[in-house]
């Protein structure tokens, strides 16, 4: 996906080019690696939208993140009411993120892990539907 983070003509790299890549910011070449044009629109937006919330201005400012600053934001996300799958593509877009910066040795740990997420819709009701036949005493032996 070199041709996202520069433009490569047909005969390959010029020296230059090839200069160019070898600085690029992990945070940038995680997102050119996503194939899918969707995908990558949708985590490109998540992990903007993070950004401008926690305010960070370049990408090697990511590496300060802490879980406290998952946590807030998925609390700012949750007050928007935004859908419980919304919620849980975000927080996934930038766990993704984090996992690559870990792989790159970028940061020592991924401050989305241990973050709860909303539950699956089904999930939620299944539990309502335990709790409710616990509750009044019901058996299923």
């Amino acid at each position: 996906m070199a041709k996202d983070l520069i433009a490569v003509n047909q005969n390959g790299l010029t020296p230059a080019q090839f200069g160019d890549l070898a600085e690029v910011p992990p945070e940038l070449e995680w997102l050119a690696n996503i194939t899918n044009a969707k995908t990558r629109r949708a985590y490109r937006n998540d992990v903007s939208e993070f950004s401008a919330f926690t305010g960070l201005r370049q990408p090697a400012e990511l590496r300060t993140v802490t879980r406290a600053h998952v946590i807030a934001w998925r609390k700012h996300l949750e007050s928007r009411a935004l859908a419980p799958s919304s919620i849980r593509r975000k927080l996934s877009a930038l766990s993704a993120l984090f996992d690559y910066l870990c792989e790159r040795n970028a940061v020592s740990g991924n401050p989305v892990d241990g973050v709860k997420r909303p539950m699956r819709e089904s999930v939620a009701v299944y539990r309502l539907i335990a709790e409710n036949t616990s509750a009044a005493g019901v058996s299923s032996a």
